[in-house]
């Protein structure tokens, strides 16, 4: 079997919520695949791995993500999965983290409520308008084929230039910037009807600064404005913050190409260093270039990369399927006034 780009991610996002071997069988079944024709042995993305094999051969893929998506009706990769239109989410699985710390003790007291999680009501408002800077990148690669990632308008203190920013794994290229667009409102409202969406266009003689992946994996560019209409989007203001280990972070996002979404729940700091940001979510996949807030709206970081345990890694906690990790925004902030200065 040609194991195309689309196949590949539908193998990862199986692996990541269904991740424990005895619960795949229920789905194999499901979708009208014969259990003893699938090797078992392995790990669950092993099997997951010789399940879409036989379903592929079987031409009963479609079959078999409607079975997973009867337990997980929402999720967009597996909605992705049956769309003609192939969208590469920008994972940037290919980043080589060095180190993941390992979870103590006091994470995972955190993440049974040992410590309060109340907020005051206005969290919520001033999350609304924060996640107005928030816009899906969407490059068109060729036909009928997107790269997609998530970024946000932003400006530095002292500086009065409106920036947009996302990873460099996203987009790095100036080639790349005729066929990107910058898409904001790509969201539902209040009544879980969708917006009407805006789009702009990269300005090809604006800035472009670019830090590659083993530095801050950061791309800093500006949109074409000429009727002011950015304004209604507002941006985030990136100033230097001090995060800590076991402090909570929210991700507003757009996972996979799809409406806009925020994660909020059991996101803990698990790990900081001068340059990352190390924080267990749930699940968090195609959400690179997206802001990571603290509890006050901050950023702290651009998350840049994610994903289940890998081989030598530290253990995650049961219940927990991702780990992930964000450029630390102080050292965002720096590359950017270094850059504007020249």
């Amino acid at each position: 079997m040609a194991w195309d780009i689309k196949i590949r991610q539908l193998n990862d996002v199986l692996s990541d919520l269904v991740p424990i071997k005895d619960s795949i069988p229920k789905y194999v079944q499901a979708s009208g695949l014969k259990l003893q024709h699938i090797d078992t042995s392995g790990s669950a993305m092993d099997v997951w791995s010789n399940v879409i094999a036989e379903a592929n051969k079987q031409n009963k893929l479609n079959e078999l993500v409607q079975s997973v998506l009867k337990m997980y009706p929402d999720n967009p990769f597996l909605k992705s999965a049956l769309s003609e239109k192939e969208i590469r989410y920008s994972l940037g699985p290919d980043i080589k983290i060095s180190e993941w710390g390992d979870v103590g003790e006091d994470t995972l007291e955190l993440l049974t409520m040992g410590q309060s999680t109340l907020l005051p009501v206005n969290f919520l408002a001033k999350g609304v308008i924060k996640s107005k800077s928030v816009g899906k990148v969407e490059i068109k690669v060729s036909g009928n084929r997107y790269n997609v990632g998530t970024g946000f308008l932003c400006k530095v203190k002292d500086i009065n230039d409106l920036f947009f920013i996302t990873n460099y794994h996203v987009i790095n290229h100036k080639d790349d910037i005729s066929r990107t667009r910058i898409i904001f409102d790509y969201e539902l409202d209040i009544y879980g009807n969708t917006i009407q969406s805006k789009s702009f266009e990269i300005d090809v003689n604006g800035p472009w600064y670019c830090s590659e992946i083993r530095e801050f994996d950061t791309t800093v560019f500006k949109l074409k404005d000429e009727d002011n209409q950015l304004e209604s989007y507002g941006y985030i203001e990136l100033n230097e913050v001090t995060i800590l280990k076991n402090d909570f972070v929210n991700i507003i996002q757009h996972p996979g190409g799809e409406l806009k979404q925020i994660s909020l729940y059991h996101n803990i700091v698990t790990n900081t260093t001068d340059r990352v940001v190390q924080y267990l979510t749930d699940t968090l996949k195609g959400s690179s270039g997206s802001p990571v807030f603290n509890s006050d709206w901050q950023v702290i970081a651009l998350h840049h990369s994610g994903g289940g345990i890998k081989e030598g890694e530290p253990d995650l906690p049961f219940g927990i399927k991702s780990r992930n990790e964000g450029i630390y925004i102080n050292r965002i902030i720096e590359f950017i006034r270094e850059n504007h200065k020249k």
